[in-house]
């Protein structure tokens, strides 16, 4: 499936045990041991002026960024050595918790069968497997099954293999693929024969993940990166089996600041173009059975208009911000020019609750909706626009629902069925199909989670915090119901806060081998996402980015005040922009924190968005700001987490990096680290684990992060002073 990428990540939260201060050391030693076989990794130091506005940054590590300069690697190795002694004395833990987190995720699964242009789809893993295989068979009784995709098999012998997309030709004799073989989101596509499993084309390299055949079966539409940034900038057009030399582009975006992606609608009748930027998108379309067309504009791009197009029937749906902060549904017939003076409201704007995400049917539209309880399903009839209530089970209680909108589900333009799962902090997922004539809801699957997961053992609080501008911050918050301790309990708390992306309140199943050991688990929806709306995501970006961090820092203080949090013992964990929110957080107050985990963290802000030649940074102008403009300079300046690094104390901290990241270089977490251990006046711990074979997302396959997960877990569980 195509996807955006940003400077994001999905933090793995974790949650650990209570102890009091006095155990509360590594390892079981002072932290301010050091034995000389493991001193820490010293980085050369190469001063190198950043001069912008009369202002003169020096900046000692900037070598770090060049992957070439051999030092890099020898300095990246010496961390990772160190790291890896410094974990050792907790090496039983962590192979402790590896078995357990594998026990609870490499079992046996398969998704509910799709159906699919005349097959029905499903998508499996054997017992211990680490890539799922893709079979179908016809929608007929007795029919025979087949493999359309084993991902496990074409993975064998590669050290990193991510699926990027993969899509069916409409004659269902091919499937293209798309593959990332190092992590760098730099894809190479396939085409495979699904009968006989021979390769039609062997790759077409220098390309983005997304694919789209056209009615033919035999063109396939796909987006080349542009080389450095991995900007998608390019749609071309591919005979299969033909030289891709040969193949002919049709569309070339020349503005730096908007990339493309390309996707099938939901009639599978036209391909839309999708043109964008953090604040601005433009759609174009062509009809699938005339690839050799011309692209058709639906609205051009105006400054701070969003909108998401589909079609279905003989009308586009059009997700819009125009005139709608939190986002309406909007719909124009075909038949005339579907230019946004011709759009027409079906579903209106909310204030406060965020429209995310919509699927267009024949006869139903349905819509997600989210606020700072997580997020609801509205389902309209068409053309009447008549709700239907969407029943919850009375089993499932506080809970997110989001309909399933992927390759899996939801994919036949005339179903009257929807499939949508329910999820909740304490409750595995569970996926259901609503039947939208009879009102009927249907149990189709349960997170296997539910063999070995309790929801009596444990509890779910919702509060709030206030922050200094006296704004309310929500929280959510789990904990065993038999380990609450007096005085608080070593608390995590995760963050994200940016791209208006929601930490939704759903069921983690890692948090609960460190829950399971006395931690309280807490996220804290700070001002950056989408949880109470766009103005929550406006006062969380660009000129008002430092309320994510005092937002954090104010669920901090509340969890301690009401008791949750022992005061010794509070961690924190954020990855990418999360990784941001770590680093100003421990800049502003490291007073407050035990210990920090910051995974592939977006640090060395200011450097960043000042290198238009970085992969993402023209892209994320209005979301960060451009440090060309003097006042958007001065403000990344004043919390850029590695420009802020001081001659002060700072808690314990696991850092990460990807050699491959291409959406945060490794070279930041790396000069952040460098940086802090020259300055830092204690000797709280300092880790940075690089994965030299991997990129944002770390390592490919479902077991492909575990051994690090289990490392991170270990560390908080010693600094908390517990051991399992």
């Amino acid at each position: 499936m195509p996807g955006l990428f940003t400077r994001r990540h999905f933090t793995f939260g974790l949650a650990a045990g209570a102890v009091p201060l006095a155990s509360r050391l590594p390892f079981g030693q002072a932290e301010a041991v050091e034995t000389a076989a493991h001193a820490a990794p010293t980085a050369p130091i190469v001063p190198k002026s950043f001069k912008a506005f009369g202002d003169v940054r020096i900046d000692n590590y900037d070598w770090l960024r060049d992957r070439r300069d051999p030092r890099v690697v020898s300095y990246l190795d010496a961390e990772n050595a160190y790291a890896n002694a410094r974990l050792e004395p907790i090496r039983a833990l962590v192979e402790q918790l590896a078995a357990e987190l594998k026990a609870r995720e490499a079992q046996e699964d398969a998704s509910v069968p799709t159906a699919y242009n005349g097959y029905l789809y499903e998508r499996r893993f054997s017992q211990g497997a680490q890539y799922p295989y893709v079979v179908r068979r016809k929608d007929e009784h007795g029919a025979q099954e087949e493999i359309v995709l084993n991902v496990g098999e074409l993975a064998a012998g590669h050290q990193q293999y991510q699926l990027g997309s993969w899509t069916v030709s409409p004659d269902n004799r091919h499937v293209a693929f798309s593959v990332d073989f190092t992590g760098a989101r730099e894809f190479r596509i396939f085409v495979r024969t699904i009968a006989t499993g021979e390769t039609v084309d062997q790759g077409i390299g220098n390309a983005d993940s997304d694919l789209v055949f056209a009615a033919d079966s035999d063109t396939l539409f796909y987006i080349r990166n542009e080389p450095a940034t991995l900007r998608g900038y390019q749609v071309w057009r591919h005979q299969l089996g033909s030289n891709p030399n040969g193949d002919v582009l049709i569309y070339e975006e020349s503005d730096p600041t908007f990339d493309i992606s390309i996707t099938l609608s939901g009639s599978r009748k036209v391909i839309l173009l999708n043109i964008s930027e953090e604040r601005t998108s433009e759609y174009r379309y062509l009809a699938v059975n005339q690839p050799s067309g011309e692209l058709k504009i639906i609205e051009p791009r105006r400054q701070g208009v969003i909108y998401e197009v589909d079609h279905v029937g003989d009308e586009f749906f059009i997700r819009t911000n125009l005139d709608a902060p939190d986002f309406r549904l909007m719909r124009a017939p075909q038949a005339t020019t579907p230019a946004a003076q011709y759009w027409k409201e079906i579903v209106p704007e909310q204030p406060g609750h965020h429209l995310s995400h919509f699927k267009a049917f024949e006869t139903l539209v349905v819509v997600d909706v989210e606020n700072e309880s997580g997020t609801a399903i509205r389902v309209f009839t068409l053309p009447e626009l008549r709700e239907i209530p969407v029943p919850r089970p009375a089993a499932i209680g506080v809970a997110s629902s989001a309909f399933m909108d992927d390759n899996e589900a939801n994919l036949d333009p005339a179903a009257k069925v929807l499939r949508f799962h329910f999820s909740s902090p304490v409750k595995p997922q569970c996926v259901y199909d609503f039947d939208v004539t009879t009102g009927a809801l249907t149990l189709r699957k349960q997170d296997q989670a539910s063999r070995w997961f309790d929801p009596n053992r444990y509890v779910l609080d919702q509060l709030s915090a206030t922050a200094p501008d006296g704004e309310r911050v929500p929280i959510t918050i789990v904990y065993r119901k038999d380990m609450r301790g007096p005085g608080g309990n070593p608390t995590l708390i995760v963050g994200y806060g940016a791209y208006g992306l929601s930490l939704r309140p759903i069921f983690t199943r890692s948090v609960f081998s460190l829950i399971d050991r006395g931690f309280v688990y807490a996220i804290a929806h700070v001002r950056g996402g989408h949880e109470k709306g766009e103005r929550w995501y406006a006062e969380g970006r660009m000129l008002s980015k430092r309320n994510t961090f005092t937002d954090f820092i104010a669920v901090t203080e509340t969890l301690i005040a009401k008791g949750y949090g022992d005061p010794r013992a509070i961690f924190a964990q954020g990855g990418s922009a999360g990784g941001l929110l770590m680093g100003a957080i421990t800049n502003l107050r490291p007073d407050l924190y035990a210990g920090i985990v910051a995974e592939v963290p977006f640090v060395d802000v200011l450097t960043t968005m000042s290198d238009a030649s970085v992969p993402l940074t023209t892209l994320e102008y209005d979301e960060w700001g451009n440090p060309a403009v003097k006042r958007e300079y001065d403000y990344i300046l004043s919390y850029s987490p590695y420009d802020n690094v001081g001659q002060k104390s700072y808690p314990a901290m696991f850092v990460t990096a990807g050699f491959y990241d291409s959406q945060v270089s490794y070279a930041e977490p790396a000069k952040w680290v460098a940086k802090l251990r020259a300055s830092k006046i204690d000797t709280h711990d300092l880790l940075l684990k690089t994965d030299m074979a991997a990129g944002h997302t770390g390592r490919s396959g479902r077991l492909g992060s575990i051994e690090q997960d289990a490392e991170m877990a270990a560390w908080l569980i010693a600094h908390a002073g517990r051991r399992a």
